[in-house]
């Protein structure tokens, strides 16, 4: 038995070696035009879709379709979400739940895009919405009984769980806990360097929309859409964030890899409640009613937009800057995963 084990360890690890080895020459010999072409995003803010920090879905829905349209320059809700998907895609929208039920992202947003995306012609039933952990997911408001079969709700630990044979590698070894892969196996039962993708990625989906809610972290500065598609992705993180570890550069490396940024298409940042300090948790004391959904392809540009909206906030009220901690969106720049610099973001801003 641990010599079949000991096998596939070592087919893994030269697999998942070739996988990496792709991601980081993916991301070095990213084309010059691609290093200064601008990257757009689309701000729609609407303060009056919160009120006592509970979101309007009605008001949700419509800035959900003013995003899209005004991102793509479609009047035609249906044409605009098409130049993302197709009828025969499987879609999987990542959500974060991490923060407690008050600051995920919102139930509203990922129903008016799963609507949106059905319009586009995509089947219910091809529509996954899905984060880690089970118990997080349920607290924030999915995976209940008698919820809307409009959209599949899964959570990785309990749907098919981790890739064997996918996995990111770094030298920090992590201790494992329940909902990790390799927790409790003959091999390595306590540390591992590996963390691994889900399934779901990369054996289901074939389009990834990135949801994730504006919250500041302690650890990584922001746990915005590079996090959310990163350590907010994987198996066995607490290495990168716990110790002194910001995240950099293994937040970006994560996202280089070709089963994530070959299939990322939208990113959509839930700014609707947001959180500038005390992160990733809800703190009413640093928490505001922001009213705003950001639209775009890149999620660089977006993380980049989104820290200066925080430290703005964060300057009021006098709590220290984030921007020194999320140094993962510049090596994010240098991968080429997309735009850090304001002079390459085109910002659009409206209102419903």
């Amino acid at each position: 038995m641990r010599h079949r084990l000991l096998i596939r360890y070592l087919v893994a690890s030269l697999l998942s070696c070739l996988l990496c080895a792709r991601a980081r020459a993916e991301g070095t010999n990213s084309s010059p035009s691609s290093a200064t072409s601008k990257s757009r995003v689309v701000l729609v803010r609407d303060p009056s879709s919160v009120s006592s920090f509970t979101a309007d879905a009605t008001k949700v829905r419509t800035m959900v379709a003013v995003g899209i349209n005004t991102l793509t320059g479609e009047m035609d809700e249906a044409a605009a979400w098409r130049h993302f998907v197709g009828s025969n895609d499987v879609v999987g929208i990542k959500i974060n739940t991490q923060a407690g039920p008050l600051q995920s992202t919102r139930r509203s947003v990922v129903e008016a895009i799963a609507r949106c995306l059905r319009v586009a012609g995509v089947a219910a039933t091809n529509i996954y919405v899905f984060d880690r952990d089970p118990i997080q997911m349920r607290a924030a408001g999915y995976l209940k009984p008698g919820t809307t079969n409009q959209m599949q709700e899964v959570s990785i630990i309990d749907g098919s769980g981790w890739e064997p044979i996918a996995y990111f590698q770094d030298n920090l070894a992590g201790k494992l806990i329940w909902g990790d892969l390799l927790f409790g196996k003959d091999l390595d039962p306590d540390l591992s360097k590996r963390s691994h993708l889900p399934k779901l990625v990369t054996e289901t989906i074939t389009k990834l929309i990135n949801v994730p809610v504006l919250q500041n972290h302690d650890a990584c500065g922001l746990a915005g859409c590079l996090y959310n598609l990163s350590l907010g992705m994987v198996d066995n993180t607490r290495r990168f964030e716990t110790g002194g570890q910001r995240g950099d550069p293994m937040i970006a490396e994560i996202c280089n890899m070709p089963a994530l940024r070959g299939k990322l298409v939208l990113n959509v940042m839930d700014g609707l409640i947001a959180g500038y300090a005390g992160g990733l948790g809800f703190k009413p004391r640093f928490s505001w009613n922001y009213g705003a959904l950001y639209f775009s392809t890149d999620p660089v540009a977006i993380d980049t937009l989104c820290v200066d909206a925080l430290e703005g906030k964060g300057r009021e009220a006098r709590v220290p800057p984030i921007r020194p901690l999320a140094t993962h969106i510049a090596t994010a720049n240098h991968l080429g995963l997309g735009q850090s610099s304001p002079a390459n973001i085109d910002l659009s801003e409206t209102k419903p």
